[in-house]
């Protein structure tokens, strides 16, 4: 395959202080967050566990994902794509935004090949 480049595009980090929410109302963020950055939608769920909660979005391109840890207004956010035109930075201050965190971080990981 010389030549060929997988180009992968990383965003990722935690959320801070913001109000907990619904796993429904997280993969609805998610479903407009793929919207918002130009993915293209496969699949979604959301699930529960008594300390953790969230939503996962598989796109064709990847996944979005956001994880939030009950009673600490913490939460961890992934987004990854592979491809040139998906804006997985779009993403994630798309989510950012509609939580409203008292702080998050945000981390940038160039996942290409070669």
């Amino acid at each position: 395959m010389d030549g060929d480049r997988v180009v992968g595009k990383h965003v990722f980090g935690e959320i801070y202080g913001f109000k907990e929410s619904s796993p429904e109302h997280l993969m609805n963020l998610l479903l407009e967050a793929a919207k918002v950055a130009d993915m293209h939608v496969v699949d979604a769920m959301t699930y529960e566990k008594p300390t953790v909660y969230g939503a996962i979005v598989l796109v064709e391109e990847s996944h979005l994902s956001i994880h939030v840890y009950r009673g600490l207004s913490y939460g961890f956010l992934d987004i990854y794509t592979c491809g040139e035109k998906s804006k997985p930075e779009l993403a994630y201050d798309y989510v950012v935004e509609k939580l409203s965190p008292s702080r998050f971080t945000k981390n940038y990981a160039d996942r290409s090949s070669g």
